[in-house]
């Protein structure tokens, strides 16, 4: 499980379009996209993972960090090296 926040619905879809893209890039396509056109909150199931992409207050809301609770959580803001 994955979870991301963007700002706004625009940001979100980038956000989307950009992991559906380098993942594609390496032959990983997901297996279904949900949410993409309101862009509130995004899920991309890649089957084993599962990418979440919410505004902040529908991420408040949902919590799904806390449902989670038990799992590791691995914090990132580092950018991969290209």
């Amino acid at each position: 499980m994955i979870i991301i926040s963007g700002d706004v619905p625009v940001h979100t879809k980038a956000i989307c379009d950009e992991i559906t893209h380098r993942l594609k890039e390496k032959g990983i396509i997901p297996s279904h996209v949900e949410g993409y056109n309101e862009g509130r909150w995004i899920a991309i199931d890649y089957g084993d993972i599962m990418v979440n992409i919410f505004i902040p207050e529908l991420r408040e809301y949902y919590n799904l960090e806390w449902l989670w609770s038990d799992a590791p959580v691995v914090y990132s803001n580092k950018e991969e090296e290209r």
